[in-house]
């Protein structure tokens, strides 16, 4: 039986070159989505069940709205220049959850931090525009730009914005040791996440950065072009 490299578990550097050429970004994130164990937890899956298992319980969602993209899940960097650089145990565990809800409490949770920036301390002064440093204007665009594709992602704010403290706190609490991936306290913290606000925009967000891989890839194949010549 032939095979495409749409059903390779986790394709090599230039098997990825390939793939984004030949099947749409929404195809190949539905396939990621939906048929595949991360690359993290490619020899023992029970293992990524009971992971999904304590994130669902940490944040009171279903198993099944906990997933994992990035390079744990494809076993490599999914971004152009670091195609070659493989999944290791100083990478992130970069967790998706798909729920309505939890976006909405999150957004809204945001929203604290954004009233504290741009609220005067003088309430006389209250029609005046606050003034907001270089990094808070980044944070609010991020964060804007972000919710307005039904994504929510903690590192949109601060550090001791409530709302990211809250998430990764959740995170902190899930003991990974107790899965036996013998990783560090340290690591805990390394685990990072994002809410999406139902799976098609689940889909979309990771069509984009599909999309962007495969103009990477061009970007690169130009340059060396270039330098041939």
């Amino acid at each position: 039986m032939s095979t495409t490299l749409l059903s390779k578990a986790y394709p090599t550097a230039d098997e990825w070159k390939k793939l984004v050429n030949q099947f749409a970004p929404e195809a190949i994130a539905h396939k990621l989505l939906l048929a595949s164990v991360p690359f993290v937890f490619k020899e023992e899956p029970l293992k990524f069940a009971l992971f999904k298992r304590n994130i669902a319980d940490a944040f009171g969602v279903a198993p099944t709205d906990v997933f994992i993209v990035g390079s744990a899940l494809a076993g490599r960097s999914l971004k152009g220049s670091s195609i070659n650089k493989e999944y290791s145990s100083a990478s992130d565990i970069d967790t998706l959850i798909i729920s309505e809800h939890l976006f909405s409490k999150y957004v809204m949770h945001s929203f604290d931090w954004v009233k504290r920036i741009t609220t005067p301390e003088d309430y006389d002064e209250i029609y005046k525009p606050p003034k907001l440093n270089e990094q808070d204007i980044t944070n609010i665009g991020r964060l804007s730009m972000n919710a307005s594709k039904g994504i929510w992602r903690p590192d949109s704010l601060p550090p001791g914005a409530a709302a990211r403290d809250d998430f990764f706190k959740k995170f902190g609490d899930v003991s990974l040791k107790v899965l036996g991936l013998q990783l560090s306290e340290d690591t805990v913290s390394k685990v990072n996440g994002r809410v999406a606000r139902s799976f098609d925009d689940a889909v979309e967000d990771l069509s984009h950065s599909i999309y962007k891989l495969k103009k990477e890839f061009e970007f690169i194949e130009k340059d060396k072009n270039k330098l041939k010549n």
